[in-house]
């Protein structure tokens, strides 16, 4: 999404800081809500208030026309879901919902030309009370936190809204709840959210002032309905579920993708800062940060490093994981006590990756300290920073939340890339899909030695009668062996240079003072020569 703020003339009493700290609030909600449409939202200034918003001439629309485009743009578990838990019947007074223009145009039931210009408008002043229009440090003793506000009022302003009628009115209204199974819009009763019949509360609404918003209990929360003093005002997983519900395309990973809590499993778009994971080497550990990166489809295509990797159920072992799992290319999984990068594992069976996607958008759970955690089963790593905290989206928020981050945490466990062990566990994953081993062939022998000492000997070799099968090597020092090493490690430069999948490097450390005279690598299988590069005979 592209939300363009037109300010007008009012904005030029606005206190400094308030312009950048608006922008910057359009555009973590351009990050988050991924539908290709362009908004335009009015903004003005006014002391009287904190942060007023709403949608601009609210139109018209069949009830079971809504329905039909609400079907018809969910690709998520989550909108999915949500699209399926609407009444048969249309439970409207006079047959219609009312929708924004940015609702509207996300659900393709309306376009830039027909939909009202401007989509919205929002209006903010001081209230009476401290403002904070930092954009990094949200938490400030006594002010109130701008950012949260701003992006209260413009989801208000997107389609965020419920009339309180006795009858649904907006799209918003058909998500609430007074029990399982019975919708209620009396904004008097304690309703809450819920995308299943009301079978799960997701997070309960105001009773009181603008019910289109939390309760209270929902402290720290963009969409709560009071800003407090001195806290951080983000956007939950109630907030982006409640946000796909309401026609937008929101970034998420496999939403529905269920985490191991002490409670039980719970799906990844429910979860939130502070609630606890079950992991395997700590016990319960709180999430401290959830970041997410989200791509389109059409700019990732054919990029492995970003393109998802499907583990199908049971392809690890029996039900694990319990369900298909999609995970990014380098998330590590746990299996027989090592952590191995997702795209090692590929075997074109019961895993693959996936060769295109509309759109796919990671969510990685940080926890105080690197363990493995379980989706739908299957053991996986947490969230590890190691200097790419800049790639996700989100990225400012964590330093909003932590001004002064704590030192990075350290691996639980070293990661395994290449090697024996390696192929071995690729070799028992392959079994069990029914795949069998591949034997040797002869064949002519390519690749080089890169570096000949005096700290690494490392290259590649591949054999162009099976270039996917690993190369064994033998490395002789000064006539006797050595060491074996076997070429599957990935090179980035070999898959650029067209040799297949790129993992065919190999890199042996040699001991500290190691010296020696003649070096050679053979082929295990032939004793075929890999010869040196330029730069490796003159080391």
């Amino acid at each position: 999404m592209d939300i363009q703020l037109d300010y007008d003339s009012s904005t030029s009493q606005a206190p400094a800081g308030f312009t950048a700290a608006m922008q910057y609030a359009a555009s973590q909600l351009d990050a988050l809500i991924t539908d290709p449409i362009t908004v335009t939202l009015t903004v003005s200034w006014d002391n009287e208030v904190l942060g007023l918003g709403g949608p601009e001439n609210l139109e018209p629309y069949t009830y079971y026309s809504v329905v039909q485009a609400l079907q018809d743009h969910a690709d998520s578990p989550a909108a999915i879901q949500a699209a399926d838990s609407l009444p048969l019947q249309d439970p409207t007074s006079d047959g219609y919902l009312y929708l924004s223009g940015a609702q509207a145009e996300a659900l393709g039931l309306a376009d830039a030309a027909s939909a009202p210009n401007p989509e919205g408008q929002v209006t903010f002043g001081t209230g009476g009370a401290e403002l904070n229009f930092s954009t990094t440090n949200l938490a400030v003793a006594g002010e109130i936190d701008f950012v949260g506000v701003a992006e209260h009022e413009i989801t208000h302003a997107l389609g965020r809204y419920s009339f309180g009628d006795p009858t649904p009115v907006s799209l918003m209204d058909l998500y609430r709840y007074a029990a399982p199974g019975i919708r209620s819009t009396d904004p008097a009763l304690p309703n809450y959210f819920s995308i299943d019949n009301g079978a799960t509360n997701l997070d309960n609404f105001a009773t009181y002032d603008d019910y289109s918003d939390w309760a209270v209990s929902a402290a720290g929360d963009s969409f709560d309905a009071i800003s407090d003093a001195g806290v951080a005002n983000t956007i939950s997983s109630a907030d982006k579920t409640l946000l796909t519900a309401l026609g937008f395309d929101v970034a998420c990973f496999a939403a529905g993708t269920r985490i191991l809590t002490p409670r039980g499993p719970k799906p990844v778009e429910q979860l939130q800062i502070g609630d606890t994971l079950v992991t395997r080497f700590h016990g319960t550990q709180p999430i401290t940060w959830i970041g997410f990166r989200h791509y389109h489809g059409r700019f990732i295509r054919n990029n492995h490093n970003v393109l998802p990797i499907r583990i199908r159920a049971g392809a690890l072992g029996k039900n694990t994981p319990s369900r298909d799992l999609l995970v990014s290319p380098g998330h590590a999984i746990y299996v027989a006590g090592a952590l191995i990068p997702a795209a090692r594992l590929v075997n074109g069976a019961s895993i693959t990756q996936l060769t295109s996607v509309s759109e796919i958008a990671y969510y990685h759970l940080e926890l105080p300290r690197h363990d493995v955690i379980f989706a739908e089963d299957c053991p996986a790593e947490s969230y590890l920073e190691d200097n790419c905290r800049q790639q996700f989206h989100n990225a400012a928020e964590y330093f909003r939340l932590y001004p002064d981050p704590p030192a990075p945490a350290k691996p639980c466990l070293k990661r395994l890339e290449h090697g024996f062990r390696l192929q071995k566990l690729q070799r028992r994953i392959n079994r069990r899909a029914g795949l069998a081993e591949t034997p040797a062939l002869p064949g002519p022998l390519r690749g080089f030695i890169d570096i000949a000492g005096p700290e690494r000997i490392a290259g590649w070799a591949q054999t162009e009668t099976q270039p996917e099968r690993p190369v064994e090597l033998e490395v002789m020092i000064d006539g006797k062996l050595f060491s074996r090493v076997l070429a599957n490690q990935y090179r980035a430069d070999l898959r650029a240079a067209g040799y297949g999948s790129g993992t065919h490097g190999f890199d042996l450390e040699l001991p500290r003072r190691f010296r020696f005279e003649t070096l050679e690598v053979l082929s295990a299988f032939d004793r075929a020569p890999l010869s040196f590069t330029q730069a490796a005979r003159a080391a």
